[in-house]
This record gives structure tokens, C-alpha cells and sequence, in this order.
């Protein structure tokens, strides 16, 4: 494949004008700004401050009632084994009915199993998975396993595409903390527009840990446990009751796709009836390229138990979190305050732009139309929870976890296998011959070519360094790290959690450490999680151990 097909083309008098753009706040969880446009909630929704008023009107009586995100049940019949099957058929033109509080209507998606919702797999450490899938789209794909330990034959890759109308089964055994997880398809250059059209699903690993926590009522569970899986999308004009999604029709799409639609689980700012209780939200971020600022609209804590790959040793009190693509969290919501008939308001705070917003770029200098691209950096109204019933709480949130418990011990740079060499990174975006190239360590992915050779069963610390005017998810396969240092500025909060995507801003080095386990042998990837970034080339393969199958015979 030639490396030329992935670059992005983009005028040079384009790039210029959004180089002066500047770039602002992109990567920490904790901090407030000084900028105006990350003042407090109350106002974003000051009439004097129009420019940050959230896209959607969460006043209206048609707001539509979250969608429960369906759970996949085992197949093997036996719910008591440490075995579970599972099929996941993948499927193009599966209508959708787009709920939103001035209307619906009815869009045609890609779906697993012709369910208009994405699913849920819900599963427990140590059992061993059959998942079964089944390509019934035009084009190759994979099921990618985000955020999971597992051999590289299973992970997902694009170095293993399943062809259109073909099957093949996956078969790993889950030997990792609880987690919130997903998985979503991997195929070379077409990522992007998979997911974007639907292709993702939620994957909840439990163990013993969460499972007491749960039942010594130190964490909410069962109906006070609930997924919100945020997407931006854009829709064409309606015609005849569809509107269809829009993928890749402007130019500066190449950037990252954005929407104007957000949507959680399905619908535009739905509402979830809530009672007088602490609930836990599992938020996930599953855009392809937009970042998220959340928020209370009455400026109310929250409390942060789970990054991407556990629970955090202690929980961390914030009031607002940005998290980028692909990044998710578990919150603790607090509700017992409140009475019946409140309603309050989950938002993503205006921000200064931190992906050189290309939208305002383009309005501001070409002609081009920027209907249905809402950029980085908009205030919007994501969902509401009405307080429908006063009832006791019995969740007592806990404190901290055990030294005795693996997920909340940190890792000793010190006695990393490379200490005295780390590994460097270092994403960029080059301007050539008016064609935008995005690469790691000056190269574009090549699929027969594999880029960094690790020892098995090493711990190691990445250095990654952003060098382009845009903030950058950054994703490895096959492991869960610990951030050390931003800049040298240790870690702190919701930082210290174990993660397998994290944000790195403009001009800016994230040092990492994580171990490389048994499990994980052979190739698997690093790359941009900002999708068409990692579409275009912003990507490589790494080897664990001695043996792999990039560029064998």
C-alpha cells in the first residue's frame, strides 16, 4: 500500500492561518483555565456570553429518556462457568431512530447484531471468551479489543482484516483488573469511518475487588450503575423522514471528523429519571475526534473511581474532567442533596481550542459551508438527570484501597528494564507539496513494517512528545500504563489512574511506564486515537518479544 493514500490534503494558506490560531488548554483532568471561555458553568449560560452557550435546549418537554444500552448474554448456556461465547455480526443499513428534543427521525447505521444500540458485554476476570464474528459489511474489518491484555493473533489489528462475508473466532482469557473497556473494528484506513458509522460496543470486565466494593455498598451498583457512551455525529438534510451520516464531505475533515449532534447512547440530549442516591456513571468518550470538557451546570463535585484500565487507590473529587477521544471514566454522582422535580444538567464546558479548530479556520477564510461541524472547544448540553423519587442512600463511597490490592500500586520508574534509555515518541504533522502527512518519529504507518522491538515481560518507560499545533489521544495495544510526569511536573489525581489513551497537548512530553505481561506477545500497535489521524498514518507497530509476523515471509 502506498503511503502517499494517507495524507491529507490541505492548502498551505489554510495551515498558515490556523498555526496563528494558537493552542490552548488540551491535557489536564484538573486544572481551570484563565481564559474567559473556561469560567464557571453559570456562565456558559450568561445571555452576555452567547459564543458559549451549549447547541441543544434541554428545557424542552420532548426531551427523549435515555436509552439503557442492551446486554449481551452468553451463548454457552452456563452462567456459572468461567467460559462465555459471544457473536457479533457486523451489519451496513441497520435503521436507527434518532430521538432528539425537536424531533426524530431515522438514520441508516452499521450495527453488531442489527441492534440499533451499541451493546454491552459484561464479563469476570479470569473467564475464558469465544467471540464469534461475522463480517456482513462491503469492506474488511476487525473486532478490536481496546484497553485488553490479550495474545497480538487476537487483538484486533489491522495485520489480521476479516474480508467481507468471512468469520473468524476470537479466543483470549481476561487476566486484568475491572475495567471499563470497548471494542470497536481496526481495519487499515477504514477505522475511521467504521466507528464513525456505529461499529463500538462497551466491554465491563468485573473482579473480586469491585465485586465487594459493590456488595459492602461501597460503590453503586445494578440500577445506579449506568453507561453513557458520548458520539458526535453529523447529519445530511432530511429527506423523507432519513438523514443520512455524513462522513469525510469537508475538507478539513481530514483533521478529524466532528459532528454538531451529540449523542448519548443513541439520542441527542436525552434525560434519565434519578433518585435521592450516589449513582455511578461509566462515561466513556467513543468520538472520533472531538474532546470533551465535563461538567455540572450547577457546578456540582463529582467523584472520579475508575480511569480506563481500574479503579483508582483514591477516589478524586473534581468538578470537571476533559477527556479525550477514546478515554473513558467511572463518576460518582451525588443526588441525595436534592429534591424531587430538580433537574440538572451534564455539560462540556466551553474551552480554548486545543486541535487548532479548523472550523473557525474555514469560516473565517474560505467559502466553504461549516453546516454540521460544531468544533473543539463548544459549550453543549450533553444529557439531564430529573430527580423523580426521595429515597435512602446506603452507599458509603470508599476511601481508599488496600495496599495488598495490584490495581492501586504505582510503578517504579526506577526499576524499569529501559531507565537509562527510555523509548521516544514524537508525534507531527508535516506540510508537503500542499499535502498534510501526520507521523510518529518521522514515519507513516507501513503495514509491513514494524517500528520498535521490546523484551518480553519488560517494564518500560515512553516518552511521547507532541510537536504538532493540535492535542493528540494518544493509544498503545496491548497494555495499561501509568502516567509519571507531564513535563516533568509529577503526577497527580485522576493522572495517576492506569490508562490505555491519554491526551497530550501541543509542545508537550508525557512519560509513561507499564509491563509488558506474559500474555502479550508478538505485533500490535501504537497510534493517534483521533481516528482519521491514525487512518492517515499516524501509527507504527510495535514487538513484544521475539517473534512476530509483520514483514515474515
Amino acid at each position: 500500500m502506498q503511503q502517499s493514500k494517507r495524507f491529507q490534503t490541505i492548502s498551505l494558506s489554510l495551515l498558515s492561518s490556523l498555526l496563528l490560531l494558537g493552542c490552548g488548554n488540551g491535557g489536564g483532568n484538573t486544572q481551570e483555565s484563565s481564559n474567559p471561555l473556561t469560567t464557571s458553568t453559570a456562565a456558559i449560560q450568561n445571555e452576555e456570553e452567547n459564543q458559549n452557550q451549549p447547541q441543544t435546549t434541554q428545557e424542552s418537554t420532548n426531551q427523549p429518556t435515555l436509552h439503557i444500552l442492551p446486554m449481551m448474554h452468553d451463548e454457552d448456556g452456563n452462567l456459572n462457568d468461567a467460559k462465555a461465547t459471544y457473536t457479533l455480526t457486523a451489519k451496513q443499513t441497520v435503521n436507527v431512530t434518532i430521538e432528539t428534543p425537536e424531533g426524530s427521525w431515522t438514520t441508516p447505521m452499521w450495527r453488531y447484531n442489527d441492534n440499533p444500540l451499541p451493546l454491552i458485554i459484561r464479563a469476570n476476570r479470569g473467564d475464558t471468551m469465544t467471540l464469534n464474528f461475522n463480517n456482513q459489511l462491503s469492506s474488511d474489518s476487525t473486532i478490536h479489543w481496546h484497553g485488553f491484555k490479550v495474545p497480538a493473533k487476537e487483538d484486533g489489528g489491522p495485520d489480521f482484516p476479516v474480508k467481507p462475508n468471512e468469520s473468524r473466532t476470537y479466543s483470549f482469557t481476561l487476566d486484568q483488573p475491572a475495567a471499563p473497556l470497548w471494542f470497536h473494528p481496526h481495519p487499515d484506513m477504514q477505522t475511521g469511518k467504521q466507528v464513525y458509522m456505529g461499529l463500538a460496543g462497551v466491554f465491563l470486565i468485573e473482579d473480586n475487588i469491585s465485586k465487594e466494593l459493590e456488595q459492602s455498598r461501597q460503590l453503586p451498583s445494578g440500577d445506579q450503575d449506568v453507561v453513557l457512551l458520548v458520539q458526535d455525529r453529523r447529519f445530511g438534510a432530511e429527506r423523507n423522514g432519513i438523514r443520512e451520516l455524513q462522513y469525510m464531505n469537508q475538507s478539513m475533515d481530514g483533521d478529524g471528523m466532528l459532528g454538531d449532534v451529540v449523542l448519548v447512547n443513541g439520542s441527542q440530549s436525552p434525560n434519565l429519571d434519578v433518585a435521592t442516591q450516589q449513582y455511578r456513571f461509566r462515561l466513556y468518550n467513543v468520538s472520533n475526534a472531538k474532546n470533551y470538557d465535563f461538567a455540572f451546570d450547577d457546578g456540582r463535585a463529582f467523584t472520579v473511581v475508575a480511569t480506563d484500565g481500574g479503579l483508582l487507590k483514591e477516589p478524586v473529587t473534581l468538578e470537571h474532567i476533559k477527556l479525550g477521544a477514546a478515554q473513558r471514566v467511572e463518576i460518582i454522582v451525588d443526588f441525595r442533596a436534592d429534591e424531587v422535580g430538580d433537574r440538572i444538567q451534564l455539560i462540556s464546558r466551553a474551552f480554548e481550542d486545543d486541535n487548532m479548530n479548523m472550523g473557525r479556520g474555514m469560516n473565517q477564510n474560505s467559502s466553504e459551508s461549516m453546516v454540521g461541524r460544531s468544533p473543539n472547544g463548544t459549550a453543549v448540553d450533553i444529557m439531564s438527570f430529573e430527580i423523580t423519587q426521595a429515597v435512602e442512600d446506603n452507599v458509603t463511597l470508599y476511601s481508599t484501597l488496600g495496599e495488598e490490592v495490584a490495581v492501586a500500586k504505582r510503578l517504579d520508574p526506577t526499576q524499569a528494564d529501559n531507565a537509562d534509555s527510555e523509548r521516544s515518541f514524537v508525534m507531527t504533522m508535516n506540510m508537503s507539496s500542499g499535502a498534510m502527512s501526520f507521523v510518529i518519529n518521522g514515519k507513516a504507518f507501513d503495514p509491513n513494517r514494524v517500528d520498535e522491538f521490546i523484551p518480553a515481560n519488560s517494564t518500560e518507560i515512553w516518552s511521547i512528545t507532541n510537536n504538532s499545533p493540535m492535542a493528540h489521544p494518544f493509544h498503545a495495544h496491548a497494555i495499561q500504563y501509568q502516567i509519571i510526569d507531564r513535563d516533568g511536573v509529577p503526577a497527580s489525581g485522576v493522572d495517576l489512574g492506569w490508562k490505555d489513551t491519554f491526551l497530550v497537548k501541543p509542545n508537550e512530553t508525557v512519560r509513561i511506564i507499564g509491563q509488558f505481561e506474559p500474555i502479550n506477545q508478538g505485533d500490535y500497535m501504537y497510534h493517534c486515537h483521533i481516528l482519521e489521524h491514525e487512518d492517515a498514518g499516524m501509527m507504527g507497530y510495535f514487538r513484544v518479544g521475539d517473534t512476530g509476523h509483520i514483514g515474515n515471509p
